[in-house]
């Protein structure tokens, strides 16, 4: 209903494919314990970045860099304070959203948001490039740009508000709290990948599995077991840092506010992995051509 409200989801199609993607599923996982409203705020924020990234890579179409780049110029208005009134059905939907969430939070969080949303902008920009150009990236490059266009950092952010777990002031602590977001990033990223193979594949859209056969010259059955044991391996970085960094917090209220925003990382990465293994986002009969489930 939101979505459609705010003219997201256009027409009876796009509103069943935005049901099947289950990001209700999503958001109950992410921010257990919260209010019915938090839920359906991260359920909201998940509708909208998949709807987004949407505009991208299931069109059937290659986007142009200068397409992209008014669509971002709009979103980066809404959240940066220099759009008067939101135009389209995005840039509405991110503006209520925006409402809704930064006056909860901090300018420091305000900011951070604003630095990895347009980072996540850059990102699709040059993604967009290099499908225009035909370019295609080694698996280094690919990876390092993959945490980047996955919007994990975003998500991230929100679910500081959402599951009331604000970045800890942790004296010493701002590397280890950046690279354990990295590192969820790396895991949403990957693990994405992995069940977007067959879709992305399809659509010719490079993909970590795709890229790592072509580097590699295995075959995409390999790639796949390289990339799940790549994969469970960030997975253990994850694990290894959040144990580091809730040791070095101090006994009180910094600890415990230290284990809430690990926590809250924590409960992003598993619902993560339980969405992909329940969503129908990628099922082939919402490729462009397959439109009639």
């Amino acid at each position: 209903m939101w979505a459609r409200e705010q003219g997201l989801v256009t027409d009876a199609g796009e509103e069943k494919r935005l049901a099947a993607m289950r990001l209700g599923a999503f958001a109950c996982v992410a921010v257990p314990g919260t209010s019915a409203q938090d839920v359906e705020l991260t359920a909201q924020w998940a509708a909208f970045i998949c709807l987004v990234d949407d505009r991208f890579d299931r069109r059937g179409v290659d986007v142009r860099p200068e397409e992209a780049g008014a669509l971002f110029d709009g979103l980066l208005g809404v959240i940066g304070g220099g759009a008067a009134w939101p135009s389209g059905g995005v840039e509405r939907a991110l503006d209520d959203l925006w409402r809704r969430t930064a006056p909860r939070m901090s300018a420091q969080w305000r900011e951070r948001f604003v630095a990895d949303y347009r980072d996540f902008a850059l990102a699709t920009l040059e993604e967009a490039s290099d499908r225009t150009n035909r370019a295609r990236l080694g698996l280094d490059d690919y990876v390092l740009r993959r945490r980047r266009t996955i919007t994990a950092l975003p998500m991230a952010d929100v679910l500081e508000c959402t599951a009331r777990a604000p970045w800890p002031g942790l004296p010493g602590g701002e590397e280890l709290m950046s690279a354990l977001r990295l590192a969820a990033a790396d895991v949403a990223g990957w693990a994405n990948d992995l069940v977007s193979a067959e879709d992305d594949l399809r659509e010719d859209r490079d993909n970590l599995v795709t890229v790592l056969s072509r580097e590699r010259a295995c075959s995409p059955r390999s790639a796949r077991e390289q990339v799940t044991r790549i994969r469970d391996r960030r997975l253990e970085d994850f694990h290894v840092l959040a144990a580091s960094l809730t040791a070095m917090a101090a006994p009180g209220s910094e600890r415990d506010r230290v284990r809430s925003f690990v926590t809250a990382l924590g409960s992003f990465v598993a619902a993560t992995l339980y969405w992909l293994g329940v969503t129908d986002r990628f099922d082939v009969g919402w490729s462009p051509g397959h439109r009639s489930m």
